[in-house]
């Protein structure tokens, strides 16, 4: 019955009207980071756009925002805008989707730059910024533990120091070793081109509801096996009747274009886990466990 549920929601998600933004620290207050798009606006009339609107998160928090409009789009006003971004510590390439309910209520799926959905309000940025400043205390106090023990060492000799040049050169060169291996096992993943499917690359997914518009690759995987340019990927159903070609987009680690199509058609639903294998470096077999 509760697969069912989340079902019929999902469902119900793919017709309401939605739009996503990437939050970056550089332009979050511009009107372009608060524009509402035109083809998402179309749908509204202009006396809908006269009231403001309600932006309510995952965990129940809420905030009013007025609507605006320049001489070329819509966009929310600044000063709720910025409380909203302020009370969620926003502005480290969050991506964000807003899906409306109706009556100019929208909720929002807040996602973290490694991928991860905040499900809970954020620590506020002063104790951060308190954090920061006790970590700084410790490491000055733990540098000059450092110093004293050194200065009651004795001075130390040119064979003490060529020694310790040398133990550091050998130190690096391990590390650009291990680094170089890294990067072979890395290009032989993403070279890979006809491995039977115990040796394939894969990755597993929990699909979510906020994975409607976009799926969001976790870092470690784009990392290891995703391209490090914009790519179209062909997405493949087991039963080899249905395929969809979806953009890989670097900047966000995310797939954009196109996986919208695939999660109504293929169909996906909350609760789904996606298994992604690599057939080659930009196809991918899609297989779907129900829960």
């Amino acid at each position: 019955m509760a697969r069912n549920a989340d079902y019929l929601r999902c469902k119900q998600e793919r017709k309401n009207e939605s739009f996503f933004k990437v939050v970056h620290s550089i332009n979050i207050s511009s009107e372009n980071m608060r524009a509402l798009p035109h083809d998402f606006v179309r749908s509204f009339s202009d006396q809908e756009l006269s009231r403001k609107i309600k932006i309510r998160a995952q965990w129940g928090s809420s905030w009013e925002v007025g609507i605006s409009k320049n001489p070329r789009f819509y966009f929310m006003e600044k000063s709720g805008w910025e409380k909203f971004v302020r009370d969620n510590a926003l502005g480290n390439s969050e991506f964000i989707t807003f899906t409306h309910k109706g009556k100019m209520h929208f909720t929002v799926n807040i996602f973290k730059q490694d991928g991860k959905e905040m499900m809970q309000p954020p620590k506020s940025r002063a104790f951060l910024a308190s954090s920061s400043r006790i970590k700084t205390e410790q490491e000055e106090d733990d540098m000059k533990e450092e110093v004293v023990v050194s200065s009651n060492r004795g001075p130390t000799t040119a064979a003490e120091s060529k020694g310790r040049k040398l133990n550091l050169g050998k130190k690096a060169a391990k590390e650009s070793q291990n680094s170089k291996r890294t990067e072979k096992v890395v290009k032989a993943r993403r070279d890979y081109t006809g491995a039977s499917s115990s040796t394939a690359a894969e990755f597993t997914i929990l699909f979510k509801q906020g994975y409607l518009i976009f799926l969001r690759i976790p870092n470690s995987v784009a990392k290891d096996l995703m391209p490090d340019e914009k790519t179209i990927f062909k997405i493949h159903h087991p039963n080899g009747k249905k395929s969809w070609n979806v953009v890989f987009l670097v900047r966000f680690g995310a797939f954009s274009g196109g996986w919208r199509r695939l999660v109504k058609e293929y169909p996906l639903a909350v609760g789904d886990t996606c298994k992604f294998s690599f057939i080659k470096p930009d196809e991918l077999l899609l297989v779907v466990s129900k829960p």
